[in-house]
């Protein structure tokens, strides 16, 4: 991952950008739209879109968390696949940990590339996700020849009791445990297992992060992007 498009020109501001905290820069100048950001929007979202009004306009977002919102920024309840802005209405859009939910993924792209100059998607990785698969998540994502590509995930974990453990330990007593298919324990342990559960979800979550390119699907573009969906929905 690299942030070619960006690092040359002049007087732009580097934010850490979605849940890989990549170093994306931005124009002061620039339009920025964040599609379904949820408790988390972008610092620099001009724009905030959202699918339903009560992911946001309650007290707590999809994640449990308090919704935050930058400052004078714009609410728009739309859905994905028909935004209702002009054609390259954005000079920038930010889109994170979104398109793998999005059933209707041909749109969801379309819509992206017909309202954007520019943008940064990303998504959980393709091989992070056969540890770490909710699920919710209808694509696996990965980045072939420069193009993003949707693969239908299952609904059980990939590696079965495997995957279902690597889950139970890395979201110990976590929010994203609700509805998920976890082991008792994940919920909470007595003493000192529960310890030991904590210090090893911590180093996963370490490990997580330095194994960026890995575990998560990162795409900078410019114009336009490209994708393919493959073996058709789930």
């Amino acid at each position: 991952m690299n942030n070619h498009l960006m690092r040359d020109m002049d007087d732009m501001e580097w934010y850490p950008t979605a849940n890989s905290r990549t170093p994306v820069a931005f124009d002061p100048a620039w339009r920025v739209m964040d599609v379904g950001s949820g408790h988390n929007p972008h610092p620099r979202a001009d724009v905030i879109v959202e699918r339903y009004l009560e992911d946001v306009g309650t007290p707590a977002g999809r994640s449990g968390r308090a919704v935050v919102r930058p400052a004078g920024a714009q609410l728009v309840i739309a859905d994905g696949t028909a935004l209702p802005f002009g054609d390259k209405a954005f000079d920038f859009i930010v889109c994170s940990h979104v398109a793998e939910h999005v059933e209707e993924i041909d749109g969801f792209c379309r819509e992206l590339n017909r309202v954007g100059q520019r943008g940064f998607i990303e998504t959980p990785g393709k091989w992070g996700e056969y540890l770490r698969h909710p699920r919710y998540h209808r694509w696996f994502v990965s980045l072939r020849d420069g193009a993003l590509c949707f693969d239908p995930a299952p609904v059980d974990h990939p590696l079965g009791a495997l995957g279902k453990l690597f889950y139970s330990i890395y979201f110990y007593r976590g929010r994203q445990l609700a509805s998920a298919d976890v082991y008792a324990f994940a919920h909470g342990a007595p003493r000192p297992l529960h310890y030991g559960l904590v210090i090893i979800s911590r180093l996963l979550h370490r490990a997580w992060q330095a194994l960026t390119p890995l575990t998560h699907t990162r795409l900078l573009w410019q114009g336009e992007f490209r994708w393919r969906v493959r073996g058709g929905k789930r």
